[in-house]
């Protein structure tokens, strides 16, 4: 298959991981240490100080504002706490790590940020609740592999993501018969290569079918679970379509009941507002 020969070539020549991902994948592990200090944690982020200005100017915004002005990054971190430092780094590491040439980035944004906050979520509905994050970095990077197409190679792209919408095919099916290799494929192949945790790496290779993940099957049916409820919601990265063979065992299988779903949703959706206010704060 010419396609993927070509991808998986383009793939192997990207050596460098972007700078904020690098601090962003630091962030959350010092932020797992019950010994990191605000200090620590500040040492980090002021290593990029596009990141560093936005984060004071989350932390002065009037969502999180006290009465004292914040004028430096171990304020700001004291201020936000570790959770929300967390979410915001890694956050606006993504945001601004890849530009977009064909997909709608806006509306594929507020899928991956929709799906991040439903896994997390979902997660502590089912029981499972980790002090890590684990969950909300999967379903923020669940979709990497479209703009890594998207930055790489736009215009055969383009065509796959076009006849997706146009004849309402699976992105899946499309990616898979014209190029020979999937998003979440192609997704898992370079996070692999920036050494992101096999954790996390497996949920993105199986995000569509979670019961073949390797490692996590638990955390791959909970961003499946999470992706399929943004994507009913019309939240989608922009095909405007998504599978129709969902997998019907999965609230049996996450211990979840679907009459507590209309409540979480509404609690996903002000998360969403948040931290979509925070953002616009933040710039991209």
């Amino acid at each position: 298959m010419m396609h993927k020969e070509m991808i998986l070539d383009k793939l192997n020549s990207i050596q460098e991981v972007p700078t904020l991902l690098t601090i962003a994948a630091e962030v959350e592990r010092l932020t797992q240490n019950p010994d990191t200090s605000a200090d620590n944690i500040s040492n980090v982020i002021k290593l990029d100080p596009s990141l560093t200005g936005k984060v004071l100017k989350v932390a002065n915004s009037v969502m999180f504002a006290g009465t004292q002005r914040i004028l430096d990054l171990q304020q700001a971190i004291t201020r936000l706490g570790f959770a929300e430092i967390r979410r915001l780094t890694l956050t606006i590491a993504f945001l601004n790590s890849f530009k977009s040439v064909y997909v709608d980035y806006t509306r594929f944004w507020l899928h991956s940020i929709t799906t991040a906050f439903l896994a997390l979520n979902l997660e502590k509905l089912s029981g499972t609740e980790q002090k890590s994050d684990r969950l909300f970095t999967c379903g923020i990077l669940h979709d990497i592999g479209i703009l890594i197409f998207d930055q790489y190679f736009p215009d055969i792209y383009k065509k796959v993501f076009s006849m997706s919408s146009a004849k309402q095919y699976q992105l899946e099916l499309v990616e898979e018969k014209v190029l020979g290799i999937t998003h979440a494929q192609v997704g898992a192949l370079l996070l692999s290569k920036w050494k992101i945790p096999e954790q996390i790496i497996d949920v993105i290779e199986y995000h569509h079918h979670p019961q073949e993940a390797k490692i996590s099957v638990r955390d791959a049916k909970i961003v499946y679970l999470a992706n399929f409820i943004s994507n009913n919601r019309g939240i989608d990265n922009g095909t405007g379509f998504f599978p129709e063979n969902f997998y019907d065992d999965i609230f049996s299988d996450l211990q979840l009941n679907v009459d507590d779903m209309p409540e979480l949703i509404a609690q996903v959706e002000s998360e969403v507002e948040k931290a979509m206010q925070i953002l616009k704060l933040g710039g991209k």
